[in-house]
């Protein structure tokens, strides 16, 4: 059984000018266990999607299930998700330990286990020092962890996390990454959106891109990447060029002491390397780069 099926999701809102489609009939399997990324530009309904995802939002058409039982029909649905998004605000003077103890209330967590489970996260997510002190003191990194603790509070089967890391120092996205790791080690699928494609490639089993309301890729970073990428640069660093007109007829750049040449995906480096070797040119580096997720990213919302 997959953790989440969204089948046939569209949403419209209506306008002045008419009907306005934030999503246009999106399906999905999510499988149980796995980080599931949604990518796509800024409007393009990611956040429409969660939204439907946690019933907070009503589809127009399709339906949605969560652990095999109708979102729409199950209003206490966030006793099964969690969810954490980096523009969650709580009311500004509740204190970490009241804000948890809210939470814990809400999602129907009994007051024996909440307890524990509370001081449990207070610990894991470093918030002792600042449980005293009331949310709009404290400053993004701690508004972050503390956001991530509520959404665990119910040990949710199925976490939705929107932006994680937004905002965030190097040293605090890290941990909240490893913390991401974590849950999903332990057990808890993963659904997250992101703009920081370096964290996606980090995390991700499948991705999705999302452009204009509609999926237009789904499957592994590297099986997108080359769907529509299928060459490679490589790099070499030479103590000397001999042969420079040999070198252009076999397709090397040359600049300085520095040779590229573009390569297909799956084509041997190796062979090249004894090519050189073979015109007495000394090899002191190789280096290949990549197409990476950002490189995808703006190709496709670009071309669409």
């Amino acid at each position: 059984m997959n953790a989440v099926e969204i089948s046939g999701v569209s949403k419209y809102f209506k306008s002045k000018k008419g009907q306005f489609w934030a999503l246009r009939d999106v399906s999905l399997n999510i499988k149980k266990g796995e980080i599931f990324s949604i990518l796509g530009p800024n409007g393009a309904g990611k956040s429409t999607l969660l939204n439907i995802i946690t019933n907070t939002l009503t589809a127009s058409e399709g339906n949605v299930k969560i652990l095999g039982m109708e979102a729409r029909n199950y209003p206490d649905i966030l006793e099964k998700v969690g969810f954490m998004s980096s523009e969650s605000n709580v009311h500004w003077s509740l204190h970490v330990r009241d804000v948890l103890n809210f939470y814990g209330k809400l999602y129907g967590v009994k007051k024996s286990v909440l307890v524990k489970r509370r001081e449990q996260l207070i610990k894991e997510f470093d918030l002792e020092k600042i449980s005293g002190k009331s949310f709009h003191v404290l400053s993004t990194g701690e508004r972050a962890r503390l956001i991530f603790a509520k959404a665990l509070l119910h040990q949710p089967k199925v976490i939705l996390l929107d932006e994680p890391t937004s905002g965030l120092d190097p040293e605090m996205a890290q941990r909240v990454r490893k913390m991401i790791r974590k849950i999903n080690k332990a057990g808890t699928t993963v659904i997250l959106t992101s703009h920081n494609m370096t964290e996606v490639e980090q995390l991700s089993d499948q991705i999705a891109f999302i452009h204009q309301g509609k999926i237009v890729d789904i499957g592994t970073v590297e099986k997108v990447k080359l769907k529509h990428f299928s060459t490679f640069n490589a790099y070499f660093k030479v103590s000397e060029v001999r042969n420079k007109t040999l070198l252009r007829k076999k397709g090397f750049v040359i600049k300085g002491k520095m040779l590229r040449k573009t390569l297909q995906v799956g084509e041997s480096l190796s062979k090249w390397l004894a090519y050189l070797d073979k015109q007495k040119i000394d090899v002191q580096e190789v280096e290949t780069k990549r197409p990476g997720l950002e490189d995808y990213f703006v190709k496709i919302a670009n071309k669409k």
